[in-house]
Order: C-alpha cells, then sequence, then structure tokens
C-alpha cells in the first residue's frame, strides 16, 4: 500500500501501477492498493455461504440416505460429494485471487482509477467532478469497502465493472473499491481529497476544458494483456 504520507515520492509519482498512461500535469497519487484476496473470496465470491451451504447439503444426505453408514458405497458417495464441493470452493478460491492479482485501486487528487479486468486490463477513471457520494462498509474481519455513487447523468457498464460494483445493480451501477485492508482510511482519505478538490473549484472549472476528456466522463481505457 502506497499513501500520501509516506513521503515525496508518492506525491510525486507520475504512473499509478499497471496504467500505462501518465498522470496529468498537477495531478499525484495519494493512495493506491491491491484488493485483499481472502477478503474479496469471503466477501465478494462468498467463500463462507459455499461451505455452509456444502457442509449442509453433505450432512443432510448423511442423515437421511439409504446406504449403510461406513459401507464402501457410503464412503464412495460421500468422497464424490466432498471432491464436488472442495471442485466448487476451488473455483470461488481462484476466482478470488485472479481478482486480487489482476485489480489495482488507486486515488489521486483529483479522480480515482480502477485498474481492472481477469480476462481484459482496463483501467477506469472516475474523475471528482462526477461523484455524487461515497461511503465506507465495514466487515467484522476488519476489512471494508469503498463505494462510490456518481451523478444520475453518468454511468458505468455493469460488465465492465463487476466484480467491483453491487451485484444487483444492473442498470446503474455504482463502482465498489473491495477487498481493503483500511477501508476507513481510505474513506478517510478520500474524503479530505474530496474537501481540497472542492476548494480549488475555480481551477477546476478550468481544468475540465484542458484535460484531454478524463475530467468529464467516466473514461474506460483496455489495456494490453500483460500490462
Amino acid at each position: 500500500m502506497t499513501t500520501e504520507g509516506t513521503g515525496a515520492a508518492t506525491s510525486k509519482a507520475k504512473y499509478i501501477r499497471g496504467v500505462p498512461h501518465p498522470l496529468p500535469a498537477g495531478e499525484h497519487v495519494l493512495w493506491e492498493d491491491a484488493p485483499d484476496p481472502s477478503a474479496m473470496a469471503t466477501h465478494v465470491f462468498h467463500r463462507r455461504l459455499f461451505l455452509l451451504y456444502f457442509a449442509a447439503m453433505i450432512t443432510w444426505w448423511g442423515v437421511t440416505t439409504s446406504v449403510a453408514f461406513g459401507s464402501n458405497d457410503f464412503i464412495a458417495s460421500l468422497g464424490v460429494r466432498v471432491g464436488l464441493s472442495a471442485i466448487v470452493l476451488g473455483v470461488v478460491e481462484m476466482l478470488a485471487r485472479v481478482s486480487a492479482r489482476t485489480t489495482w485501486y488507486a486515488i489521486t487528487n483529483k479522480r480515482i482509477v480502477l485498474k481492472i479486468g481477469m480476462v481484459i486490463p482496463m483501467s477506469i477513471n472516475i474523475p471528482f467532478q462526477i461523484v455524487n457520494s461515497a461511503g465506507v462498509g465495514m466487515f467484522k474481519d476488519g476489512t471494508g469497502q469503498l463505494a462510490v455513487v456518481l451523478g444520475k447523468e453518468h454511468r458505468l457498464a455493469y460488465i465492465a465493472l463487476w466484480p467491483h460494483c453491487r451485484v444487483f445493480e444492473l442498470d446503474k451501477p455504482s463502482p465498489i473499491l473491495r477487498g481493503l485492508r483500511d477501508a476507513q482510511h481510505v474513506g478517510g482519505l478520500l474524503a479530505n481529497a474530496f474537501a481540497a478538490f472542492a476548494a480549488d473549484d475555480d481551477d477546476t472549472r478550468i481544468e475540465r476544458t484542458t484535460s484531454h476528456g478524463l475530467n468529464h466522463e467516466p473514461a474506460i481505457h483496455p489495456h494490453p494483456v500483460g500490462v
């Protein structure tokens, strides 16, 4: 994780990790980090729910089956069920780890950037001008997430955002920074960045016409595979 408090090196950053496009003049990185794989598995891909489901199904089968307990047929049937459950749980774990490994979040003094894409890497730029609100959600394990609500006239494609959005908001998905280890800190940092950005409103109005479109709409920039 990199934050503003780590020193001058961060404030002078010209690139966001994994994003090939340099930051415009006057913009610098305040924070950047990847999501926690375990938090992604638990809170995004619902590892615990799958585990509980398969445990309940196997237990129910064991209680209701007519196959003699401890027999070869019982052990074989149990092995098949445990094996299939393990495969599904393995897929869930793999998706969580791949999603975390291919994701990089960043907050600059002017926008939020999501570098995402398990198959097709892309960067999504969310300028502060179009952000309506943002909120932090915390989980009992200490991890959290940061949800960003865009103005009504702005929207992003659900297929481009998933799984970094609310599951059932298909029409107007809200970007979410998932699996944050220090969500409260990131939320506070973003609030301070918003406040500083709003205080510089006169400069903002000038910048909107001179920033190559980055501050007008949530822009999606596909990356070459492997970036």
